[in-house]
């Protein structure tokens, strides 16, 4: 054996095989004299080297060349001979330029060969697209389509609507179209929209739509996007919002200079602001119960929704019946007008009429009798579109009663002075026709309280105890029959004061009998 003295260290012959061996070793020789060293230091050997760690975010493992692996919000690509990032950006982007992106976020800082079988993460926002397809769900009265080649095409049920399709809505027309990941798309009367884009991202099949409203408004009810990452936007001239997943409203207010842009948010998050600075600093995002104006220089504040009105409280269990001509709504405070539209579905997704009104009692024509359903909302000072109600209802023309009835239909009395006796109600008196105020427990006035006839839009009454009353005025004719009755004001009294209490109510059977 033979034996060296430089530095102290003893030179062993041995093979090539046995030198792997002999430096492992070495290395685990050296690891405990650290370990000794450090103990018999009194200091520590230091925390121990963590173990890789897998990026959460980062490719699959391992794949064929030239194959794809399909995640929730990307894809993995694993290369194969021939591969640049130029050449797969071109190829799943269709943008070469995107080749940068992919470098930065695969940690490949050159535009060279890619060793066969590299895993290459692409994320879906950088895919590119291929075309996609609406389905009209509901459809009502007139709609006109344009596609996007100019020529006129005719809609129906379960055919498809196309990017580039111009769609317009006339008086009472409602349309209702479904994308393929069962987002909704409805127009109300007097709406146009654009198609802009109706694309979905190759591999992942995530939507990307954007809804261009030229006229009128537009509602949506978009499927949650986070998890795929796609994109949903509604723009105006003047406007975008721009959505992951919620319920939200856009309505053009105005015309011409003096347009804005309502947008209402109903579920959800929206963000939204003038065109053309979606990345701006002001940009507004509004919450479920939010809503705000866009005035087309700038973006309003956020301003509370209003509630949903609720129908007037019918008797019985079951539907509200309501004459076909007439539907009364509780008052919502802060109010200024209401929106009622009728459907036969409880999803409000096949309207068939709509309209709307300054005051709580809101008329509906051309609907036949039978059961609908009511949907209702109030609008505020601002144009602002509140939370809406849907509520079973039945109509009966044979409650509507003729349209002299309605004309001569006297107004409701309302509370004008009261004491601790007695109570006085007024009304608009009808010139020489006599009159009959009725004072009543309940809405449908089968417990009666009390009445009073004359002509001079005026009776006092005792007062009752506290509770909440109903009042109306039945106008009569020269036999003492009744030709029209009032709503009915529902009044509230307590130990102190007496007070109307919102809005006049219909009533189920507003046409009294003689002599009640």
């Amino acid at each position: 054996m033979a034996t060296g003295t430089d530095m102290g260290i003893f030179r062993l012959p041995m093979s090539r095989c046995d030198r792997p061996a002999c430096a492992l070793a070495l290395t685990c020789c050296l690891a405990l004299w650290l370990g000794h060293a450090a103990a018999a230091s009194g200091g520590s050997a230091g925390p121990p080297l963590a173990a890789p760690q897998p990026v959460s975010a980062g490719p699959a493992a391992s794949g064929a060349p030239g194959s794809v692996s399909v995640g929730s919000a990307s894809i993995t690509y694993f290369a194969r001979a021939g591969d640049t990032l130029i050449s797969i950006a071109l190829q799943f982007t269709d943008k070469s330029s995107n080749w940068v992106a992919l470098g930065k976020l695969n940690r490949i800082d050159k535009d060279s060969a890619i060793p066969i079988g590299t895993a290459i993460l692409i994320p879906g926002e950088l895919l590119g697209d291929t075309p996609a397809k609406a389905t009209v769900a509901a459809m009502t009265g007139a709609i006109a389509a344009i596609a996007p080649d100019g020529t006129s095409t005719r809609l129906s049920l379960g055919g498809t609507v196309l990017e580039g399709t111009r769609i317009d809505t006339g008086a009472n027309s409602f349309l209702t179209l479904v994308l393929a990941d069962q987002s909704r798309i409805s127009l109300p009367s007097h709406s146009r929209v654009r198609i802009a884009r109706l694309r979905t991202a190759r591999y992942l099949n995530s939507p990307r739509t954007e809804v261009l409203l030229l006229r009128g408004g537009v509602e949506s009810l978009v499927t949650p996007l986070q998890a795929n990452r796609g994109r949903y936007e509604v723009r105006t001239p003047l406007s975008v919002a721009g959505v992951r997943g919620t319920h939200f409203r856009v309505e053009l207010l105005g015309e011409g200079k003096s347009t804005r842009i309502a947008t209402e948010t109903l579920d959800g998050k929206v963000a939204v602001a003038t065109a053309g600075n979606a990345g701006a600093v002001d940009t507004l995002v509004l919450s479920g119960g939010k809503g705000d104006i866009i005035d087309g220089r700038t973006v309003g504040p956020a301003i509370d929704l209003l509630r949903a009105p609720r129908l007037v409280p019918a008797p019985g269990s079951g539907r509200t019946e309501y004459p076909a001509t007439r539907i009364a709504v509780l008052a919502v405070p802060g109010a200024h007008a209401y929106r009622l539209q009728i459907a036969t579905d409880p999803e409000a997704l096949n309207l068939i009429a709509e309209t709307r009104a300054p005051s709580a009692i809101l008329r509906i024509d051309g609907v036949a009798d039978g059961d609908y359903y009511a949907r209702v909302s109030a609008i505020d000072r601002f144009g602002l579109e509140g939370f809406a109600g849907i509520e079973s209802i039945s109509l009966r023309i044979s409650n509507a009663g003729t349209a002299d009835d309605l004309r001569a239909s006297p107004a409701p009395p309302a509370i004008a002075t009261s004491d601790e006796r007695s109570v006085t109600l007024r009304w608009p008196p009808v010139a020489g026709q006599p009159m009959r105020l009725q004072l009543a427990r309940d809405s449908d006035f089968t417990y009666l309280l009390g009445s009073r006839v004359g002509t001079t839009g005026e009776a006092r009454l005792p007062r009752p105890p506290f509770g909440t009353y109903y009042a109306r005025v039945e106008l009569l004719d020269a036999k003492g029959n009744v030709r029209a009755a009032s709503l009915a004001q529902p009044f509230i009294v307590t130990d102190q004061w007496v007070m109307n209490d919102g809005s006049p109510i219909a009533v189920r059977q507003s046409r009294a009998t003689p002599g009640r």
